[in-house]
C-alpha cells in the first residue's frame, strides 16, 4: 500500500475518532446541563444542554441512537414548557421535537430501565398542553383549548380539572356524546363531583335516555339531598310524564327549602288536583295568590276550580260562584286575551243566565279568534 493511501486511511480513521469523541463529549455534555437545570431551575443551562444534544443529533445514526433521542425527549419537553412564551428559536416546535424523539424510544428493555424518565417527559408535555389549553380557554378559543385539554388527558388521566374542563367545553361546542363521556367520569368520583355535574348530565340525557336522566338525579340527590337544583329537575321530570304522585312524595322537601316559590306551590296545588286533592291544591293555589297576587295561572286555576264547584249541584253555589267570577275576572285582567279565560266565564255565565255578560264575551272570543 502506497504512503499517500496509508495517510488517507489514517486521516479517515482520525476524523471517525474524532467525530465519536466529539458526539460523546456533546452528549455528556447535553445530560450534565440538564441535570444542572433540574438542580437548580436556571433556564441557561436548559439552553445549553439543547445546544449540546442539537450538535449530537446531527447524523441518521446520531436520530437513532436510544440514549440521544432519550436526552433529546428530556431537554425539548422542559423547553416545551418552560419556555412556553417561544422566547427561543426553532426549526420546529418544542413539543413537536420531544414528540419526534420520544417516538423513537422503542426498547422495551431500555424503556423499563429509564421509566423515571419516561415519566418525566410525559409530565413536562402534559403540562406544556395545559398551559396552551388554559391560554385558549381565556381567549375564548374553545376549539383549540378543547384539543389542548384533550392532549393533556390523553397524557394524565389523573388530572380531575381537566376533565371538568373537557365537560364544559364539550357540551359548549355541542360534543354532547363527549360531554357525557366526561360527566360520568365526574361523577363517579364522589369525593370530588359537584351538585352541576349530576344536573348537567341529567340534562344531557333528556332526549336521548330518559330512564339515565332520571337515575343521574336521583343520584345526585343521594349524595346532595339538600340541592334544590336537583329537587327541582327531579320533581320536573316527574311532572312531564304526568307521574304527579312522585310529585307528591317529594314537593314537601322542596318547599321547605325554598318556601315562597311561587312556581313550586303552584306546581305543588297542580299536583294535588290532578291527584283529587282539591282541598290542598286549593291551599297551594291561595299561597301563589298571596305570593304574588297579580299571577295568571294562580288566579285562573282557582277560578277554575269555583266554576266546576259551581256547577256541581252538590257543593255551596252560591259561595262557589262568587268566588269563580272573582278569580276567572282577575286572571281576564292580568292576560285579557286568554281564550281559557274567556271560555270559562262563558260558561259561567251561561249556567248562571247573565246573558249581557255571555254576549260581551262570546263577542270578544269571536274578535279574538279572527284576530289570531
Amino acid at each position: 500500500m502506497s504512503a499517500m493511501k496509508r495517510q488517507i486511511i489514517l486521516i479517515t480513521v482520525l476524523c471517525c475518532a474524532g467525530s465519536y469523541l466529539s458526539a460523546q463529549t456533546l452528549t455528556k455534555e447535553a445530560m450534565n446541563n440538564f441535570a444542572l437545570y433540574t438542580s437548580t431551575a436556571q433556564f441557561t443551562h436548559l439552553e445549553k444542554a439543547r445546544s449540546a444534544i442539537d450538535g449530537a443529533y446531527k447524523t441518521k445514526k446520531d436520530s437513532f441512537s436510544y440514549k440521544n433521542n432519550l436526552i433529546r425527549s428530556l431537554v425539548y419537553s422542559s423547553l416545551a414548557y418552560a419556555d412556553s412564551t417561544r422566547k427561543l428559536k426553532y426549526v420546529k416546535d418544542p413539543i413537536e421535537e420531544t414528540k419526534f424523539s420520544f417516538g423513537r424510544l422503542k426498547s422495551s428493555k431500555l424503556n423499563d430501565e429509564n421509566k423515571p424518565e419516561l415519566d418525566f417527559v410525559l409530565n413536562q408535555l402534559s403540562k406544556a398542553y395545559l398551559v396552551i389549553a388554559n391560554k385558549a380557554s381565556a381567549a375564548e378559543k374553545f376549539n383549540e383549548a378543547f384539543n389542548a385539554y384533550l392532549s393533556v388527558d390523553s397524557l394524565d388521566k389523573t388530572n380531575y380539572f381537566v376533565k371538568h374542563n373537557l365537560a364544559i367545553l364539550s357540551e359548549r361546542l355541542g360534543y354532547n356524546n363527549r360531554a357525557i363521556y366526561y360527566y360520568e367520569q365526574l361523577i363517579d368520583d364522589k369525593k370530588r363531583s359537584l351538585p352541576a355535574y349530576y344536573l348537567a348530565l341529567s340534562n344531557l340525557y333528556d332526549f336521548k335516555n330518559s330512564n339515565r336522566s332520571l337515575e343521574v338525579v336521583r343520584e345526585g340527590r343521594a349524595l346532595f339531598p339538600g340541592n334544590k337544583d336537583l329537587l327541582f329537575k327531579e320533581i320536573n321530570i316527574y311532572v312531564e310524564n304526568g307521574a304527579f304522585g312522585e310529585v307528591e312524595k317529594i314537593v314537601g322537601a322542596a318547599l321547605e327549602l325554598d318556601p315562597e316559590n311561587v312556581s313550586l306551590n303552584y306546581l305543588a296545588g297542580f299536583s294535588y288536583e290532578t291527584m283529587d286533592k282539591k282541598d290542598k291544591a286549593v291551599g297551594y293555589y291561595e299561597k301563589v295568590i298571596a305570593l304574588e297576587p297579580n299571577n295568571y295561572e294562580g288566579n285562573y286555576a282557582l277560578g277554575l276550580f269555583y266554576l266546576n264547584s259551581y256547577i256541581n249541584p252538590s257543593n255551596n253555589q252560591e259561595s262557589s260562584l262568587s268566588l269563580a267570577k272573582k278569580y276567572l275576572i282577575a286572571a281576564g285582567e292580568i292576560n285579557p286575551n286568554s281564550v281559557n279565560v274567556l271560555k270559562s266565564l262563558a260558561v259561567l255565565y251561561n249556567n248562571t243566565g247573565d246573558m249581557v255578560e255571555l254576549e260581551r264575551v262570546n263577542e270578544k272570543l269571536k274578535q279574538f279568534i279572527l284576530t289570531n
